[in-house]
């Protein structure tokens, strides 16, 4: 979770595609799931809520994540 906030924040004002987050994450060679990038998104919002920082994380739908 931390190295997908560590991304956005070097990207903040940009789209971040799924693809470049989960080449960014994980091991090319391995097959992960994609799902386990929703997973982790969503388990990162929940961490960023509990400290106040709602919408922190924006969803661009089948483009990718944006810190705006």
């Amino acid at each position: 979770e931390f190295r997908i906030l560590n991304c956005l924040m070097k990207n903040k004002g940009k789209i971040v595609s799924r693809g470049d987050l989960m080449d960014y994450l994980w091991d090319l060679d391995l097959f992960i799931d994609d799902n386990t990038l929703t997973v982790n998104i969503n388990r990162l919002r929940k961490r960023l809520e509990t400290v106040g920082c709602n919408d922190y994380i924006q969803t661009k739908r089948g483009i990718g994540y944006i810190m705006p």
